[in-house]
């Protein structure tokens, strides 16, 4: 079941099966789930959201039925999942899909994956989307010349999973439009691997970003599929949004040393060539 088709549910839908299960300490059948979570839909009706739900996330390596089919608990990186803990979800979910902590990508996730690739080379200072301008504009992007999305059906779930993935963006300031805004995703990894405080390389940190985040240009998802950058030091405007971002909000500090040998070239719509940046520093910082 692909994860871009219909019926399979958004990953807000989704999240309500997932913080269900994680309520429970045990197994949960599902007719409970049914139940408690689709109380308006007849019993007979055996393929309900909640079915499609839970399917997904089989798909993902994210939940599972035991032994005898009659229940259902969260397994992989949400076995022993909060409730309440949706970075936690995204993570879980991120992982699943782009084939992280040694697992294979799920293959339901594939047309996810190429449209993620293709929307994050995309550029978020200056680009937003809607399905009229991606259909007319932009579908031969793609390097194999193939259209990203093959119908409109596809378009409202791809920013729906790109947006829980912390892949994508509502546009902030254009109704109905999408924006190729990674910063919840770059925040997350940084997050799990940048101690605070201590400045580190920034092609390091570029390199730590390409293989947790493998979409987003020189990633390995992202240059299989075709889709390159000139050298490994050069940053797509993906991240280099993100990266920017993270400085605006405070929570990054990025630094140019004079004598630096191998700075990264970050894109800045603000000057009149590539931004240099030596090291970055990971700061605490509130939620934004």
């Amino acid at each position: 079941m692909a994860l871009l088709n219909t019926p399979v549910p958004y990953p807000a839908e989704i999240w309500v099966v997932v913080r269900f299960l994680a309520s429970r300490s045990e197994p949960v059948p599902y007719e409970t789930v049914r139940t408690f979570l689709e109380p308006h839909v007849p019993q007979a009706k055996k393929l309900a959201t909640a079915h499609y739900a839970l399917s997904a996330l089989r798909s993902l390596g994210l939940a599972e039925e035991t032994g005898d089919g009659s229940a259902w608990a969260l397994t992989g990186d949400l076995a022993g999942a909060r409730p309440d803990d949706y970075a936690a979800f995204q993570r879980a979910m991120r992982s699943a899909v782009l084939g992280l902590r040694g697992h294979e990508p799920a293959d339901t996730a594939d047309d996810l994956r190429r449209g993620l690739a293709w929307s994050l080379t995309r550029d978020p200072f200056s680009e937003s989307f809607n399905w009229g301008i991606v259909d007319s504009r932009h579908q031969s992007d793609a390097p194999d010349g193939e259209d990203v999305f093959v119908n409109p059906t596809r378009w409202p779930p791809f920013t729906a999973w790109a947006t829980a993935l912390g892949l994508g963006a509502p546009a902030p300031h254009t109704p109905q439009r999408f924006v190729a805004d990674c910063t919840r995703a770059v925040r997350q990894v940084l997050e799990d691997h940048l101690p605070v405080g201590a400045p580190a390389d920034a092609l390091n940190v570029l390199r730590l970003l390409r293989e947790q985040i493998p979409v987003v240009p020189g990633g390995a998802i992202s240059e299989n599929m075709g889709f390159g950058l000139p050298d490994e030091r050069t940053v797509g405007t993906a991240l280099s949004f993100a990266l920017t971002r993270g400085e605006h909000e405070k929570w990054l500090v990025m630094s140019s040393d004079s004598d630096a040998k191998q700075p990264i070239k970050l894109q800045d719509p603000d000057r009149l060539s590539v931004r240099l940046c030596s090291s970055i520093t990971r700061q605490e910082a509130a939620n934004v």
